[in-house]
């Protein structure tokens, strides 16, 4: 105890800062601790539910992340498959008119003979009428002179002659 005196240390001192320690220690323990104890553990709880729903919804992202992607590659194959349709059309529609045209193209041929062998028959008959005309022209002139039988002949063989310059092909 000397040795607490030449320190200047009183042992009664010492004995009641402890039990007056004790006692703060007991009341900060029961009210205070007791609080800040349930504070954080609050808190803890707190940021374990936030960090578990941080997760949850990472998760739920990465998930609709997937399910975009898979819609997005399925709109593509849709969009695809539609451009490659209207191409389809539009060539089967080509073709329909290409179709449509070497018909009324073949049509028009076909018109265009029908008028052409109208217009030869047309043509024929005006060549009868035309050598019906000179016979009777050659008739005309044959009675007129009433010559003899060798100017009669060579008068059909002039008109013979001219007709052959009209041929009929």
């Amino acid at each position: 105890m000397d040795i607490l005196n030449t320190l200047g240390i009183n042992f009664k001192s010492v004995i009641v800062q402890g039990v007056g320690f004790l006692i703060l220690l007991f009341v900060l323990k029961k009210f205070l601790f007791g609080k800040i104890s349930a504070l954080m553990k609050e808190r803890s709880e707190g940021i374990k539910s936030s960090y578990a729903k941080i997760e949850g919804d990472k998760s739920a992202v990465e998930k609709m992340k997937i399910d975009y992607q898979v819609k997005l590659a399925e709109v593509e194959t849709a969009a695809a498959m539609k451009i490659q349709e209207a191409i389809d059309e539009g060539g089967k529609l080509g073709e329909g008119i290409v179709s449509r045209a070497q018909d009324e193209a073949e049509l028009i041929r076909l018109k265009a003979q029908e008028g052409i062998e109208q217009e030869r028959k047309k043509a024929l008959t005006e060549i009868r009428n035309q050598v019906v005309s000179l016979s009777m022209l050659a008739s005309s002139r044959i009675i007129q002179q009433s010559i003899n039988q060798q100017t009669a002949e060579t008068l059909v063989d002039d008109v013979i002659k001219d007709m052959e310059g009209l041929s009929v092909r």
